[in-house]
């Protein structure tokens, strides 16, 4: 069980891309078992394998309850569609760890984790870009015929008229 001055960080792949170094001891970090597998397929094997090795990156399975309260989050701010598994993974990952009693911090590039991440007043840190400033709620709509669809994906076409939906922000808060 961690402790409130137990800092760890929970990556997803851009935090090794992105050549963040993690030399220091006092480091902890932690992921799951699909991001650990995303990492080695983006030839990462060298660093994911040091981290391993040096005992700073722990493999850490979410929990199912934490899964759902993403999945939950990500579908009200229109989200879902964008957020891959493994990064509901991460984010659920980051829940557990702060309920465990760690102060969790994301390390991610990707917006749609950190729109996810705000709405759920977890902290995350961008890796070399300026991160998110707002939580935005986000609806999918068609703009030939103006019809809003929340279960669909931008792109796709217009069950209506075929032109291809886009996204827009309908909500947005200051962090």
């Amino acid at each position: 069980m961690g402790n409130s001055d137990s800092l760890i960080f929970v990556v997803d792949t851009s935090a090794l891309v992105g050549r963040l170094s993690f030399a220091a001891t006092e480091v902890q970090l932690a992921t799951t078992p699909a991001l650990l597998e995303e990492m080695k397929r983006k030839k990462l094997d060298s660093v994911v394998q040091m981290l391993l090795n040096s005992g700073k990156l722990r493999v850490i399975e979410p929990t199912p309850s934490s899964i759902s309260a993403v999945a939950e989050t990500a579908s009200v701010l229109g989200d879902l569609q964008y957020l891959s598994e493994p990064d509901q993974q991460l984010l659920a990952l980051a829940i557990d760890l702060t309920k465990q009693g760690y102060h969790a911090v994301v390390l991610t590039n990707d917006y749609a984790i950190q729109n996810i991440a705000s709405a759920l007043s977890i902290k995350f840190r961008s890796v070399g870009e300026r991160g998110i400033r707002e939580i935005i709620k986000w609806k999918t709509y068609c703009p030939g015929c103006s019809r809003l669809f929340p279960k669909r994906t931008k792109g796709e076409p217009c069950p209506q008229c075929g032109t291809p939906l886009k996204r827009r922000a309908v909500k947005k808060e200051g962090l």
